[in-house]
């Protein structure tokens, strides 16, 4: 009964998750522009500086626009798409999504687990207090998310000084949403589950957990064959993500 319970209480969590995502974009790519506010060629631009930028470091800048969140956190939308997508390296967890909202005015630089030292919460307040908002208020949208890419690419590698630190609220770190609340206390009866069974219990419960909380399994693909997400296609461009994770890094915002 009490097995049956954890699994009814992880697939509740799956399920909440899988429906706050953003649907995969098919063929994949690196710019996601579902509001319309850039052109095909802005796009084409993004797309090719940003696929340059993962084949020379790896690391994974994906930006995607929305008209609307539908009433929807904004911190948990992020975080569940860049794990259903598998933004960045299984391995290394290297990816940044840009998530812009337009009808709502908001932003949120999601980061992964790997890049969180790199690019810490102060870092992507930053970037969207100077370079997003600011644009964004002027309707420049492209000139504001290509200025934060190349400053999100610097960030990754080191090159990134802070302009200011903001003492304004339109910015915050990470999720703290109810979502990651449900899975910590999930993880948390996991454990304890797994101790009180004793022996072989103890390591049950971890192995339960491990997906929980690290974004493996449920939100999206690990696997480089399914849902289109594999390697460099024949035509050249961008290949697809590797399956990384990110647990609520960042910084929010708006305009």
């Amino acid at each position: 009964m009490r097995n049956i319970l954890l699994i009814i209480l992880m697939a509740c969590c799956f399920a909440v998750n899988a429906q706050q995502a953003i649907p995969k974009p098919n063929p994949p790519r690196l710019v996601v522009d579902n509001a319309n506010i850039l052109t095909p060629e802005q796009q084409n631009a993004l797309e090719r500086k940003l696929d340059a930028l993962n084949d020379s470091t790896s690391n994974q800048i994906v930006v995607l626009t929305v008209p609307s969140l539908n009433d929807k956190p904004l911190e948990d939308v992020a975080v569940a798409t860049y794990r259903s997508w598998g933004i960045g390296d299984k391995k290394n967890n290297n990816g940044v999504l840009l998530l812009i909202s337009v009808n709502d005015r908001k932003i949120k630089i999601e980061v992964g687990y790997g890049l969180e030292g790199a690019i810490p919460d102060v870092t992507a307040k930053d970037i969207i207090e100077n370079n997003l908002s600011p644009n964004f208020k002027q309707g420049n949208y492209y000139k504001g998310i290509d200025e934060a890419t190349d400053n999100l690419a610097k960030a990754a590698v080191g090159e990134y000084k802070i302009q200011k630190q903001s003492t304004g609220s339109g910015a915050s770190g990470g999720s703290g949403s109810w979502v990651f609340i449900i899975m910590v206390v999930v993880v948390i009866i996991i454990l304890r589950a797994g101790r009180g069974g004793g022996g072989s219990g103890g390591g049950g419960g971890l192995w339960l957990a491990a997906p929980l909380l690290f974004g493996a399994g449920g939100f999206g693909s690990d696997d480089s064959s399914s849902g289109g997400f594999g390697g460099r296609d024949s035509g050249g461009g961008f290949g697809g993500f590797g399956g990384g994770s990110s647990g609520g890094g960042g910084a929010s915002g708006g305009w």
